[in-house]
């Protein structure tokens, strides 16, 4: 897949026929077709629909260190949709930025996926970590997230050089591999799934990559036999990590608490309150906070609207497809099935929209018909 197609957005590619087969890669088995027990949509069984705003900057995340006053201030933020894939290793770099400081005392703001990581490397390293944050998890934007392990909405490519994509590679890679050590723990909630990117059309070229590397996609695959496809042209699938928010936040929270570091309810309105802190380096885990708190003008919110029904433990796939309304993906965890499929850039209401809650539920129903045939 080009690399630029599955970081704009993987679904988009998968839904119009955008995402290319990579030539020569293995097939599917011929005598292995493929079976789908489809999902329940039926809207009895909707649990609820949040909303949440991903922190996307077009030239990709802020990782540095820089000058702050006497202070030094780390900058980890504006990963996009890709908050809690890319949390380990965007969080070790900033970690180790931090850390050639030499510092006795960290402060961390922000208490979402990257402020927890963040915090909870540092206080395993030794260090007195503060994390500082207006919320706390269940109620953060890291826990309304997808959370299926897949870099996307987390750059443009036209806007980045060869340096930030190499450090993109290294800490997608750096993040997956220590995901790796946490699937199937229960108390963790993580765990690996078959992941399906069902396109409507054939493909038109061949694949040149996956974000990372393709040997971060156990068991990759692709078809263009519509009896294995669920009727669609083509299919490309692959092994991939789903992470629940609400159980891997709590989680986070308690090695990070486990581990000495102290959580402070706090917000900040200006910089000039952060500067009066009495930690000496201070590490900018803030998200879209970032852009008022550190006049950050490329940062824009992209909306995001999943709906959650009652969880079916025997579905264990997921699938990212779409129609000529958008994209739609579902997502099993433990706790629900997710569907989404929603983007919108430089919106900001977190009120449901019911137009789209009916497109999420109509599309996927029409989706678990056609699985219901395969």
């Amino acid at each position: 897949m080009r690399r630029r197609d599955l970081l704009a957005w993987a679904g988009a590619s998968a839904a119009f026929g955008a995402a290319p087969a990579r030539a020569g890669r293995a097939r599917l088995a011929q005598d292995a077709a493929a079976r789908f027990t489809p999902v329940d949509v039926r809207p009895e069984r909707v649990i609820r629909t949040v909303v949440g705003l991903r922190p996307y900057r077009r030239s990709g995340f802020v990782l540095k260190a820089e000058r702050f006053g006497r202070k030094t201030l780390v900058h980890n933020y504006g990963h996009g949709g890709a908050g809690v894939t890319m949390s380990w290793g965007c969080s070790t770099y900033a970690a180790d930025l931090a850390s050639a400081a030499e510092p006795a005392s960290v402060a961390v703001l922000g208490a979402g996926v990257m402020g927890l990581t963040t915090g909870l490397i540092l206080a395993r390293r030794g260090a007195r970590v503060t994390i500082y944050a207006a919320d706390l998890p269940p109620d953060t934007t890291s826990n309304v997230a997808g959370a299926l392990w897949l870099p996307t909405t987390l750059f443009r490519e036209s806007a980045v050089d060869d340096v930030f994509l190499g450090l993109f590679r290294e800490t997608a890679r750096l993040s997956q591999r220590r995901f790796q050590h946490l699937a199937n723990d229960p108390a963790y909630g993580v765990y690996w799934i078959r992941h399906h990117q069902f396109s409507r059309r054939a493909p038109a070229a061949p694949y040149d990559d996956m974000p990372g590397g393709f040997d971060l996609y156990p068991g990759f695959e692709e078809t263009d036999d519509p009896a294995r496809t669920a009727g669609y042209a083509h299919a490309a699938s692959y092994h991939t990590l789903m992470i629940d928010p609400d159980i891997y936040l709590r989680a986070l929270m308690r090695d990070f608490q486990a581990a000495g570091g102290r959580l402070v309810v706090r917000r900040f309105a200006t910089d000039s309150a952060v500067a009066r802190l009495r930690e000496r380096v201070v590490v900018n885990c803030t998200g879209l906070g970032a852009k008022d708190l550190f006049g950050d003008d490329e940062l824009q919110p992209v909306r995001g609207q999943l709906t959650l029904l009652l969880p079916q433990p025997e579905i264990d796939y997921g699938y990212v497809t779409g129609d000529a309304r958008g994209v739609l993906y579902m997502f099993p965890r433990r706790s629900s099935i997710v569907l989404g499929g929603t983007q919108d850039y430089s919106e900001t209401d977190l009120t449901p929209d019911p137009a789209q809650k009916t497109r999420m539920l109509s599309g996927h129903a029409d989706i678990a018909r056609r699985l219901a045939g395969s």
